[in-house]
């Protein structure tokens, strides 16, 4: 994909893909969309905030180049096949020691069970790596991880965010990323920034589920 952004990913996983993850979780496919609206760019973050150290963005570069052969083309093939026990792999190296509270906040928030929201989440996080896979593949010595998922996460905030990141965990690095959930409607952007300051993105990205 050529275009990849955040509005491309959540396309991507409208219809067949959420489909797919539904019957593979017993999981409502409205549901299946709430957790991936917050989960998509949590996870996101995650992998720019481990791409802001030099031994973190050889790991995650090291990680796309082992799932950018996978096939892509039909999400909805690829994540009725999905790896779940690479997934939840992923999701640890990804999210770190915040995995249990960010699960714990999207599964309350969104109703479904911290189990089948860990499974949601550990499907759709090797589809992530083999898109970025892809695109690192495309661009070759011109690719700029950091870069591009600053881009997807709204460009202006990735200097700040990575600053954060250095300093603190994932739920103290979402909190530069104030506006994000203006792409899944909610709150106006002077509210999410406000939000944004107080309590951090999740606390932002979750107020889609109010």
């Amino acid at each position: 994909m050529s275009d990849l952004n955040l509005n491309s990913i959540m396309s991507l996983l409208s219809g067949g893909g959420t489909s797919a993850i539904s019957k593979r979780t017993k999981v409502s496919q409205s549901d299946v969309t709430n957790v991936l609206s917050a989960g998509v760019p949590i996870l996101l973050t995650g992998m720019q905030r481990n791409a802001g150290t030099e031994s973190g963005e050889k790991s995650l570069r090291g990680a796309l180049a082992d799932h950018a052969a996978a096939d892509v083309s039909d999400p909805a093939a690829f994540l009725k096949t999905a790896d779940i026990k690479d997934g939840k792999k992923i999701l640890g190296h990804v999210l770190g020691s915040d995995q249990k509270s960010i699960v714990e906040r999207v599964s309350e928030a969104s109703g479904v069970t911290k189990g089948k929201t860990t499974s949601i989440l550990a499907m759709i996080a090797p589809l992530l790596l083999s898109l970025l896979g892809g695109q690192q593949n495309q661009q070759g010595s011109g690719f700029n991880l950091l870069g591009m998922l600053g881009g997807l996460l709204g460009g202006g905030q990735q200097q700040e965010n990575t600053q954060q990141s250095s300093g603190g965990g994932l739920l103290d690095s979402l909190g530069g990323l104030g506006g994000l959930t203006g792409l899944f409607g909610g709150s106006s952007q002077q509210e999410q920034q406000e939000e944004s300051n107080s309590g951090g993105l999740l606390n932002t990205i979750l107020n889609i589920f109010r």
